[in-house]
């Protein structure tokens, strides 16, 4: 009964009279009752039909569902992919192996785009960009990581995520205040201290001398007297123009301070002050230091050096 059904309504549809297309001469338009549908001329037809060709879906809207005239529309369906997290990751750690890092970058943003607080893609789409030069983007995901770990209780893995930061931006600022806070956090001072003196080496030029010296500075509340960063520190102040600071702390540190680095202190003095007394107390520092050979008697009553 279904298919006399639908023979009889496609008989029906060739059957009924088609117009001349005014826009295009020769080619015929919809069929008639359709025309007269949209003027308001005949009642509007029953149910609708699908009609497909060639992935182009064609569709007969009827007033019962629309409560519009009849009329042909085309839709173009496109299938939409599903998220696959799995395979996702699975191509970006593939061409990440494969050196195709902006292939990787754009995979990890796939999953970036559902769970923007993903530390860990974070971590790992930072070190790509950094390579590619996006440098800005890699700090923004460096820190999205850094901050994640922190969060959940990793401080160990977020220290490793701002160590490798500073790999790619050596020169910045913030890579190393953040690590010796954590290394604080982890009740390792050392560490801290150790990574202020590592980034200060990276601010040697004359107009980055006020960013080495708060990172020294930095060294110095972690660890108050700390030779290395209080030796460095009244160096720099010096060549800053600082003499007189500079000459407080390098006395502070011959105050404290024994064998090789009292002659160390003691000879910066003397280069920062030149003196009798200054080249004196050096003297002495280098020999209980024993930096400068002394002659020494043998067995055999001779001088040894």
């Amino acid at each position: 009964m279904e298919i006399d059904l639908r023979a009889r309504r496609l008989h029906e549809f060739r059957a009924a009279p088609r117009l001349e297309d005014p826009h295009r001469p020769g080619r015929m338009s919809r069929p008639a009752d359709s025309a007269a549908d949209d003027a308001g001329n005949a009642e509007p037809p029953g149910e609708g039909k699908l009609k497909a060709a060639k992935g182009v879906s064609a569709y007969l809207l009827s007033s019962e569902h629309t409560g519009q005239p009849r009329k042909y529309r085309h839709m173009l369906f496109t299938r939409e992919k599903s998220y696959d997290r799995f395979d996702i990751l699975a191509a970006a750690e593939k061409a990440r192996s494969k050196g195709r890092r902006r292939k990787a970058i754009v995979e990890y943003r796939k999953v970036l785009e559902i769970d923007p607080d993903d530390h860990v893609i974070h971590g790992k789409v930072a070190p790509l960009l950094a390579e590619r030069k996006r440098l800005d983007e890699a700090w923004s995901s460096f820190v999205a990581a850094g901050e994640g770990y922190h969060r959940n209780g990793y401080i160990n893995q977020a220290v490793s995520i701002y160590i490798q930061a500073a790999r790619y931006l050596p020169r910045k600022l913030e890579v190393w205040e953040t690590i010796a806070r954590l290394q604080e956090e982890r009740e390792l001072p050392a560490d801290g201290v150790k990574a202020l003196l590592s980034g200060c080496h990276y601010f040697r030029r004359r107009d980055q001398r006020p960013e080495a010296i708060h990172l020294l500075r930095l060294a110095c509340k972690i660890q108050p007297w700390h030779f290395e960063a209080t030796y460095i520190l009244a160096k720099v102040l010096a060549k800053g123009g600082e003499k007189g600071e500079a000459l407080q702390l390098l006395h502070g540190l011959a105050e404290r301070v024994q064998g090789r680095n009292l002659r160390r202190a003691r000879a910066a003095l003397f280069r920062m002050s030149p003196s009798l007394g200054a080249a004196w107390r050096w003297l002495r520092a280098a020999i209980a230091a024993r930096e400068i050979p002394i002659p020494r008697t043998t067995s055999w009553g001779g001088l040894g050096i």
